[in-house]
């Protein structure tokens, strides 16, 4: 890599970290917000709502590595122009592809970077985020039960409790079991404790009663105990067996749904046009770089700025990101997933072909 290469990289690396830091962080807290729940419902801590939060920050990546190196290219070649900098590199007669070549190496990398996101981070850390969620969810201390209220545990079982302490330990109990309509139980306990066992979380209460309905008397009898358990599992892990989500699947999931579940047979063409998408998605990369270059080092020499060209590659730039979620919508509904290829590379050619067409007014642009 010569000195030229070197300097051109610097002034893009620079600027892309930044972007990427600053617009991830202000991604991240606006959706990590979503996730304040945790902590107010179900009374976790900062640590918890951190870690949850972390996970949300991979799915960012897939728009924002693009955009903030475009947003990089832009500035590199502008502050390259503002320096008169291109002017003497096109005089000393480097041509606006050698120009280019720093930053198609770093959009490489970061297609790369997108192409791994896509397949394998994103998918892993959503359903990281999703099991912790259940789990938080499934903990029957610290989300179902709250001191001195009636609560509703499933249909037709409610539990009050007059205090509910950390680590599982309950004191006042009161259990209404009533799913079987005709034969309601009562449980009522001084104590109890939420333990976890291999079958499931168990709720172990001590020194209380069991009040039920006899089947065949109809008498209310009163059964004493020192200790016993009810099985909780049923209700703790009531999410039962998710759904996964679009980002929550790997591709050859995308590509080969099961078509013994409902959602998936009524939904293949979504899942696999979510699948060539996490393919195509890459090459938007270098599409906005190419848009960026054919903006900045693709035109006539303009002594009063860029700003006008710079307004434009950001509305083709943007333009082509809404057109290919549209494209991807229609490629789930008609199966024409070649479409989802069609419209990065078609920029990619275009911007490239006008770029390299442009190389004849190198003399001109130097002299001015």
């Amino acid at each position: 890599m010569s000195s030229l290469d070197r300097y051109i990289l610097r002034q893009c690396l620079v600027p892309f970290a930044v972007a990427i830091s600053v617009v991830t962080m202000i991604v991240w807290m606006t959706q990590s917000l979503q996730r304040a729940d945790v902590i107010v419902e179900y009374s976790q801590g900062l640590q918890v709502f951190a870690r949850l939060s972390l996970l949300i920050i991979p799915s960012l990546l897939t728009v924002i590595i693009p955009f903030s190196l475009f947003a990089a290219a832009l500035y590199a070649m502008q502050r390259l122009h503002s320096d008169n900098e291109i002017a003497v590199m096109f005089a000393a007669g480097v041509s606006r592809w050698r120009i280019a070549l720093p930053l198609l190496v770093v959009a490489t990398v970061a297609a790369g970077a997108t192409l791994w996101v896509n397949l394998d981070l994103m998918p892993a850390s959503y359903r990281a985020l999703k099991r912790e969620i259940a789990s938080i969810r499934a903990d029957l201390a610290s989300t179902v039960l709250k001191s001195g209220e009636f609560v509703t545990v499933a249909n037709g079982f409610t539990i009050y409790v007059d205090e509910a302490r950390p680590g599982g330990y309950l004191l006042g109990i009161l259990i209404n079991d009533y799913r079987n309509g005709k034969y309601p139980e009562t449980y009522m306990a001084q104590r109890g404790l939420i333990r976890e066992t291999e079958a499931g979380p168990v709720l172990q209460l001590a020194n209380g009663n069991i009040q039920r309905v006899a089947r065949y008397t109809g008498k209310v009898d009163i059964i004493r105990f020192d200790q016993t358990v009810i099985n909780v599992g049923d209700f703790a892990n009531r999410g039962g067996d998710f759904q996964l989500e679009l980002t929550e699947r790997y591709l050859s999931e995308l590509f080969n749904p099961d078509y013994q579940r409902t959602w998936d047979r009524e939904h293949s063409g979504l899942l696999i046009a979510e699948g060539h998408n996490r393919l195509a998605s890459p090459l938007y990369v270098f599409a906005y770089v190419l848009i960026a270059l054919l903006a900045l080092i693709g035109g006539a020499y303009n002594r009063h700025g860029y700003g006008a060209r710079i307004a434009i590659a950001c509305a083709v730039a943007g333009g082509l990101r809404v057109g290919g979620i549209l494209v991807q919508g229609f490629a789930a509904n008609t199966g024409a997933y070649w479409l989802e290829y069609s419209l990065p590379l078609a920029a990619i050619c275009v911007a490239g072909f006008l770029l390299l067409s442009s190389r004849h007014r190198k003399t001109s642009e130097g002299a001015a």
